[in-house]
């Protein structure tokens, strides 16, 4: 494992090749050869920052969530076709073209977009080497109830051993729920890469970073950002559009306390993570894992909006929303927290 490692991320809200394109299916002129042709150019707009971060020298870059933009024919369940043509065609492309950008590079990438396996869609942060090669896949675990309609979930939260270190993945939704990064870093992470649609707060940063004791990449579309284990913003893209945001860590050395650090002379364990895992106490947490803890006693059975026709009521609903977005209309819903 090298002594420094740079790490980046990669923002764009804005592809120019890609203005006019007739790619939203709730519009009265969407087009379906639109569509796939935009796949091709933004996985061609990317390819280009990547050669960026690649001139740069950057050891492992991350890519922002759902990067070639399927979201709203996600959401789209009038002819659920739209959707899944649309993840065929690119299931094979990204691989194939960000692979070989990894490769001409020598460097990791993390790559985010929606894959089909089998019959099933799933979210995917796809980490590929050195080589090309795909080294590890993380499946979104966490997932807006929308998300839901077409994606299956998945159920686990793996790390990758790498030559620059271990890496772990989480997407977006994974963010409300500190036990995924947690786990993450059980299954020995020591960066977490976090591709999001949403912006990344950065206390949210700071804290997982600290509490995990890991550098934590998050990109999105502005904002994107490096924290390390000691709380410490590294790098921030802010607004700036497209732009990479990257900083040199020493991952060996990221964790280890000073030699007059007072938990150092009492337990003789210098590296803080080690200490963290060392001190647990899994058998006052089992809580956690109950699939109805005492706060569920709290609120009432129910709530959630997934039996069918639940779902179409609702969807009704979100067609009309996205409706009035193209017509220049104000909706009243907001994702202000």
């Amino acid at each position: 494992m090298s002594d420094k490692v740079r790490l980046a991320a990669i923002q764009s809200n804005r592809v120019p090749s890609c203005e006019g394109l007739r790619t939203n299916p709730f519009g009265e002129d969407f087009s379906m050869k639109d569509l796939l042709r935009s796949i091709e150019l933004r996985i061609a707009w990317y390819e280009e920052l990547l050669d960026r971060a690649g001139r740069e020298g950057c050891d492992l870059v991350v890519l922002t969530e759902d990067f070639t933009r399927l979201s709203l024919c996600m959401t789209f369940l009038d002819d659920r076709s739209v959707f899944r043509t649309a993840v065929e065609r690119q299931t094979s492309l990204v691989p194939e073209r960000l692979g070989a950008v990894a490769k001409k590079y020598s460097m990791f990438i993390v790559a985010c977009y929606y894959a089909l396996e089998g019959d099933r869609i799933y979210n995917v942060a796809d980490l590929f080497g050195r080589r090309g090669e795909l080294v590890g896949r993380y499946r979104k675990v966490h997932m807006p109830q929308y998300e839901l309609w077409q994606v299956t979930p998945g159920d686990s939260f793996p790390a990758f051993e790498t030559d620059i270190g271990w890496v772990g993945m989480l997407i977006c939704y994974d963010q409300m729920w500190p036990e995924a990064a947690a786990c993450c870093t059980m299954n020995g992470a020591q960066v977490i890469c976090h591709p999001s649609a949403a912006v990344l707060p950065e206390y949210y940063m700071r804290a997982r970073a600290k509490d995990n004791q890991v550098h934590y990449i998050s990109s999105t579309w502005q904002n994107s950002m490096i924290a390390s284990p000691k709380a410490e913003i590294l790098a921030d893209a802010g607004k700036e559009d497209p732009a990479i945001a990257w900083a040199d860590v020493d991952l060996k050395g990221a964790t280890l306390a000073d030699e007059f650090f007072y938990e150092y002379l009492y337990s003789s364990i210098r590296d803080h993570k080690e200490r963290h895992l060392k001190f647990r106490r899994p058998e006052a947490y089992r809580v956690l894992t109950e699939p109805r803890p005492p706060l569920a006693d709290q609120y009432p059975p129910g709530g959630v909006a997934n039996a069918p026709e639940a779902i179409e009521e609702v969807y009704r609903k979100h067609k009309e929303i996205q409706q009035k977005l193209l017509r220049g209309e104000e909706v009243p819903y907001h994702w202000r927290w």
